[in-house]
């Protein structure tokens, strides 16, 4: 699994140091690639606390991460992303990271400094990140033709059998 998306990461940063680059113009399927492995190794690491206060090159709507998640089937954890980004006062929470983190801050202290929804949503995509990688690793193997460093990557990486039949029917 993750040798697949180590070789499609590669297609996705490639001719990154070029002025023109950006994971918005490399077409649906590297941008898929970039803002699932973005955003999920950044939920890993610090929740949403930590995605929400990154601020994204070229502050992209959040519905970039969610119609990603979706792409890939992981249709729960793009839930739990789009339901965080309606709790915010403000129509475009991705536009002004102060607007962001002050909310962010309320909620925690109307629950006294314990877990907020948003903390919960956030845990819940940790806890999906293993499926989230499978189904990563499968998209990209089922878009190979995007994917030329990966194409040859051994298809069995994408998830053993008894797993993958469980999410293929998922």
């Amino acid at each position: 699994m993750s040798k697949v998306i180590d070789l499609a990461s590669k297609d996705v940063y490639r001719d990154q140091d070029s002025p023109s680059w950006s994971p918005y113009n490399r077409g649906e399927q590297l941008l898929t690639v970039w803002a699932v492995e973005q955003a999920q190794g950044v939920i890993d690491n610090g929740g949403f606390q930590y995605f929400f206060e990154n601020d994204w090159p070229e502050s992209p709507a959040y519905s970039v991460f969610v119609d990603a998640f979706r792409r890939i089937g992981a249709n729960e954890a793009a839930d739990c992303i789009h339901d965080a980004v309606e709790l915010f006062p403000s129509s475009k929470p991705h536009l002004d990271y102060q607007v962001r983190r002050e909310y962010m801050d309320s909620l925690r202290e109307k629950v006294n400094g314990q877990e907020s929804i948003i903390d919960k949503l956030g845990d819940r995509v940790i806890d999906l990140g293993g499926d989230t990688f499978i189904r990563l690793a499968r998209y990209i193997l089922a878009h190979a033709h995007s994917f030329p460093t990966a194409k040859n990557a051994d298809h069995g990486a994408a998830g053993n059998s008894r797993r993958a039949g469980q999410l293929h029917g998922s």
